[in-house]
């Protein structure tokens, strides 16, 4: 079954380089939906801080994917329009 990751950066609640993102996750077997996570995007890391119901599940999902899906909305949040 294909994995449904979504990563969505909350705009005001998120400035560089403290971002907060609502997470969604639905592999068939573990799901959770809109969970916050906060992320620090600070050289020569980035790090994230996961809600307890992801903790939970942690050792069950992918959490690479997770992370990289993440990634990919704050950079796409970085270089989109400067409306904010």
């Amino acid at each position: 079954m294909k994995i449904n990751i979504r990563a969505d950066v909350v705009k005001n609640k998120s400035f560089d380089p403290y971002f907060v993102v609502k997470v969604s996750y639905d592999d068939g077997k573990n799901k959770f939906v809109e969970e916050m996570v906060s992320v620090e995007r600070k050289p020569p890391r980035v790090t994230i801080e996961y809600s307890e119901t992801i903790n939970r599940m942690m050792d069950r999902i992918d959490i690479k994917k997770i992370e990289l899906e993440i990634m990919k909305a704050i950079v796409e949040y970085l270089l989109g329009p400067k409306k904010r």
